[in-house]
């Protein structure tokens, strides 16, 4: 089972490349155009803000939107990928930056009343948290021009690591030790991991592999790199 994360950065000629080279079975995905009828697959999208979609994208299933409660607006979507082999809860994540000063608080509070109500109405054991969400952990160590913490502050660091407290890994730490690039910003060249893969005990017991794409065609592509991870089948 192939899960992509990707920031297609409102690029219509990205689903051609998303298809030929990556072919997931699940797609989280942000900053989307509409698809293609031409594609053989199905999507959900929510608005998050002015023409930014985040989406959910399944293979051969159908997915459905989950309710949230999204008070703040900050355009979260959920869905559940169901065969006769898998049950996963998903929650795509766009970090809005609309939140700015604000976005790791209002962020965290949401993400974890999603997973409570995952596992409540749900019953979810299987989940995977996975997006742009716009926040690096060395954000606290100020290492560009600028300024997202102050002195002494560990705000993205307590962001993240409420999110492992919640029962979950961080997909890309399994197998880099290191940050991986998947942002490339216009007007600076630090390599910030912005886009992130968490998902609970057993998917990530079953997660085989996981890498950051980027090629040339990528790069003319989007300004985020995908991330692609490859899970064990039950």
């Amino acid at each position: 089972m192939r899960v992509v994360s990707w920031n297609m950065r409102k690029n219509k000629k990205a689903w051609k490349y998303f298809f030929e080279s990556l072919d997931p079975d699940i797609a989280l995905l942000q900053e989307s155009s509409p698809l293609d009828k031409e594609y053989p697959a199905n999507v959900i999208s929510k608005n998050v803000k002015t023409s930014l979609n985040n989406s959910i994208l399944f293979k051969d299933n159908v997915p459905s939107a989950l309710p949230l409660e999204d008070q703040q607006n900050m355009g979260l979507i959920a869905s559940r990928y169901q065969n006769e082999d898998e049950n996963i809860l998903l929650l795509s994540v766009y970090g809005n930056l609309s939140f700015t000063g604000e976005l790791d608080y209002v962020l965290l509070q949401l993400i974890e009343d999603s997973i409570a109500a995952m596992r409540k109405n749900f019953n979810a054991t299987d989940i995977i948290i996975s997006g742009d969400f716009n926040m690096d952990r060395r954000m606290d160590e100020n290492p560009t021009s600028s300024k997202f913490s102050k002195k002494g502050e560990t705000r993205h660091a307590d962001f993240f690591d409420g999110i492992l407290n919640l029962g979950f890994h961080d997909c890309l730490r399994k197998f880099h030790t290191l940050p991986i690039q998947t942002y490339r910003h216009n007007r600076g060249t630090y390599p910030w991991e912005l886009d992130h893969m968490f998902v609970t005990d057993e998917l990530y017991d079953r997660l085989k592999s996981i890498s950051v794409f980027v090629d040339d065609h990528i790069i003319s592509l989007s300004d985020h790199n995908p991330i692609v991870a490859d899970f064990e089948s039950k």
